[in-house]
């Protein structure tokens, strides 16, 4: 391994750009797993949802079913967009030299979405916990909505951060103003 290590790293040295390529290369995979990785934890959340609908239907609660539609709804949006996302992506990771601050930035989103996908598996597990009320219920599934919507909003502004980027701002000006 060190080796080839060694192979690539004197390779990189004789072609000029080979090395930001390979680590442009290397950001996107980095990127694409880590919207993977959310996305199936997404998806994951689903399947209970589901069947707590499923329970509401069979006990005759129809009409609490959909707050948990809405909710269902809602995860299977943004799965989709996180899994899917692809627009504004390549003028990010097509920059041989991105800034470090960039990098952090765009890392600190990456870790907020982590921290509101766990928030969203909490509120999902309290709505069926909370759901034996149909006040419970109403109450756990706002909050499960607007936990959906909190990560959202952070999907888009990691999406502004690399658009914005992306689309030439230059390093040291504010992303919004």
């Amino acid at each position: 391994m060190s080796e080839e290590k060694n192979w690539l790293e004197r390779l990189a040295d004789k072609i000029p750009g080979y090395s930001g390529y390979v680590d442009k290369e290397r950001r996107r995979d980095l990127d694409k797993m880590h919207r993977e990785s959310l996305a199936n934890r997404l998806r994951a959340i689903k399947a209970p949802l589901t069947d707590f609908m499923k329970e509401l239907t069979h006990t005759g609660r129809l009409f609490e079913t959909t707050a948990v539609d809405n909710a269902l709804k809602k995860l299977d949006k943004i799965e989709n967009r996180v899994r899917f996302a692809s627009y504004g992506y390549a003028g990010f990771f097509d920059q041989v030299k991105i800034e470090e601050a960039e990098l952090d930035l765009i890392y600190s989103f990456d870790l907020s979405l982590v921290e509101k996908a766990e928030a969203i598996e909490a509120a999902a597990t309290a709505l069926k916990t909370e759901g034996d009320s149909a006040q419970g219920l109403k109450e756990a599934s706002a909050k499960l909505i607007e936990t959906i919507d909190a990560f959202d909003r952070t999907f888009d502004d990691r999406y502004k951060a690399i658009n914005e980027y992306g689309q030439g701002r230059p390093v040291g000006k504010p992303l919004f103003s």
